[in-house]
This record gives C-alpha cells, sequence and structure tokens, in this order.
C-alpha cells in the first residue's frame, strides 16, 4: 500500500521537530517503569542518545525505505550491547515497545484535530510497526549471538 507522501512528510517534520519532546517523554516513563527496571543502572546520557538516534533515524527510514539489512545490523548490534550491559531481554524488548508507543502518543496527539490527517497516520502505523518488528527480532538475535559465544 502505497501511503501518501503529504502525510510521511508531515510524520516525518513532527518527528524531526519534536525527537527530543519524544525522547524525554521516553525517558520518563522507562526509567520509572517497573518492567525497565535494569535500564536504572545505565548512563542516562548514553539511553537517551540512544533513544534520541532510533527516532531520528526511524524518520530517515519512513522517509527513505532504509533496507531492512541495515535496521537488522544496527539492531543486532544493539541486542549485543544490551547483552554486554546486563539488560535483560525483557527488559530490552519493553524498551522498544514504550519507544514505539511514545512516538505515537506524540503523533496522534499532534494530529487528533485534522481527522483526515489522524485517519491516514492509522495507515503509516503499518511501517512504523514493521520497522519496530524487525527492529526487535534483530536485537534479540543479537542477544542470541551472545548467548551463544557464551556457551
Amino acid at each position: 500500500m502505497k501511503i501518501k507522501s503529504a502525510l510521511v512528510n508531515r510524520f516525518v517534520e513532527l518527528i524531526e521537530e519534536n525527537h527530543q519532546v519524544i525522547t524525554e517523554q521516553f525517558m520518563n516513563n522507562l526509567l520509572r517503569n517497573p518492567d525497565t527496571i535494569a535500564f536504572r543502572k545505565l548512563d542516562r546520557q548514553l539511553i537517551y542518545e540512544f533513544a534520541d538516534n532510533l527516532y531520528r533515524e526511524l524518520s530517515k527510514w519512513i522517509a527513505k525505505d532504509y533496507p531492512k539489512e541495515e535496521i537488522a545490523r544496527y539492531y543486532r548490534r544493539v541486542g549485543h550491547e544490551r547483552f554486554e550491559q546486563g539488560i535483560p531481554v525483557s527488559q530490552a524488548c519493553k524498551a522498544l515497545i514504550l519507544q514505539k508507543r511514545h512516538l505515537w502518543l506524540f503523533v496522534l496527539d499532534k494530529l487528533y484535530d485534522d481527522t483526515t490527517a489522524y485517519k491516514e497516520a492509522l495507515a503509516l502505523n503499518n511501517r512504523v510497526v514493521l520497522y519496530f518488528d524487525r527492529a526487535t527480532f534483530a536485537m534479540l538475535q543479537g542477544y542470541e549471538d551472545m548467548l551463544y559465544r557464551k556457551l
């Protein structure tokens, strides 16, 4: 399904102009959420930079359709890093879930009064979900790489 480029452009602009706000909202949830307690032991700036980078890269991927292999390479490395940092895999997955959630809460809030854009945003959601699904799968593969290396 081809997504209207005006909506994609608006979505990308929203993310690019507000990535820091979205990152702060995510960080507040991540560091208070009982399901992601292991992240509290990591350097806050390191987590912030990772989260902010995800939102900036996501806007590029949505706009330019990054190859899925590039997403897989990046998140496989993330899996390696989270494993080495001692973050349980369930908490690493929850962090990605929270990032996706905060992105959509922000976008839908901004588009709420524009019913046409709101409906179109739901169609765009499929691309974002695909990105996060690929990211999660690759991150899990990264964890597996590290587990098998330890055996």
